[in-house]
């Protein structure tokens, strides 16, 4: 198989027409809904013919806390990191910014793998945590009692599934940790359902892709955002949380997604403070009474210049 043919196994979201996966990779998706208690076999470790030949000529997307987790591991700056580790992409559907591990341009191997297997393994990304597994994010996924669609990625290289160890999908997920990052990167993932079953057409303004990639990727800037602005003044913000939010980024994430989906799509997770409401109310009265009176200023203007003509 060329190295073309792999890329994109890591991208383990998609809805029901496969949109969010490489057409290369639908060829070695099992198309079959997984459940938590449907079986898998699989197995990956040191001395496996195949070890790490999962980890080169692939997109894994970067979610917010694979990012969070990796720059503590790595004690750098989210400025150094998305410069060194990350580069950015664009998903096909809902038009939000992502990121996505650079791999090395001449061997195409990720930065993080080396023959001994992943120099973060304690915390690699969630993609590689799923994996032979991958999750689609459906819309339906955000109504209440759903069940996880997964799906299983053969590739022909991978002698995983040859082995005889037996998970269920919810075993699975639970072994490797995956859990965890799902519920942390929750609002990530629901603004991005949300977007993309809005369709193709539907483009993203500028100043909300710029926040969504904020949010995701820098949480001093996002900090100062919130807390060097008048943020707290015009939203209903609990003093706890502003508390949370000066020092926990898990906590400042959480919110500023559950702010732009209020922004989004109107879900009022962050309210306005009614007195901001009343403000921004006197202040469009007086802007309109302002425009009036310039309107009027120019229609007299040019009534007084058309006088002047007409008494030459």
């Amino acid at each position: 198989m060329s190295d073309q043919d792999k890329k994109g196994t890591t991208m383990d979201a998609f809805d029901e027409e496969y949109a969010f996966v490489s057409r290369e990779v639908r060829n070695f998706i099992k198309p079959v809904r997984l459940g938590r208690k449907e079986t898998i076999k699989f197995r990956c470790y040191p001395g496996i013919s195949c070890f790490n030949a999962c980890c080169k000529d692939i997109d894994i997307i970067l979610t917010p806390y694979d990012m969070l987790r990796l720059r503590k591991r790595l004690d750098v700056t989210p400025e150094a990191f998305l410069y060194r580790y990350a580069k950015p992409s664009t998903l096909a559907k809902g038009q939000l910014p992502i990121a996505l591990i650079k791999m090395d341009k001449e061997t195409g191997i990720c930065p993080f793998n080396t023959p001994e297997g992943c120099t973060v393994y304690d915390d690699r990304p969630v993609a590689c945590r799923y994996y032979p597994v991958g999750m689609a994010l459906m819309h339906k996924q955000a109504e209440e009692g759903h069940e996880d669609f997964h799906f299983l990625i053969k590739e022909t290289f991978c002698k995983g599934h040859a082995e005889e160890n037996l998970w269920t999908v919810g075993a699975w997920r639970e072994d490797q940790g995956a859990d965890v990052y799902d519920s942390q990167n929750n609002g990530w993932m629901e603004i991005i359902i949300k977007r993309r079953s809005a369709g193709d057409g539907v483009a993203t303004g500028l100043p909300i892709s710029e926040f969504f990639y904020m949010v995701s990727t820098n949480p001093p800037e996002l900090r100062r955002f919130f807390f060097e602005s008048s943020f707290f003044k015009r939203y209903e913000v609990a003093e706890e949380t502003q508390e949370m939010m000066k020092d926990d980024d898990e906590a400042l994430i959480e919110f500023g997604f559950a702010w732009l989906k209020s922004v989004l799509f109107g879900d009022r997770h962050v309210k306005v403070r009614e007195d901001a409401i009343k403000e921004a109310e006197a202040r469009r009265k007086i802007r309109e009474v302002e425009i009036k009176a310039e309107l009027k200023r120019r229609i007299d203007a040019e009534a007084a210049k058309a006088e002047k003509k007409d008494d030459k």
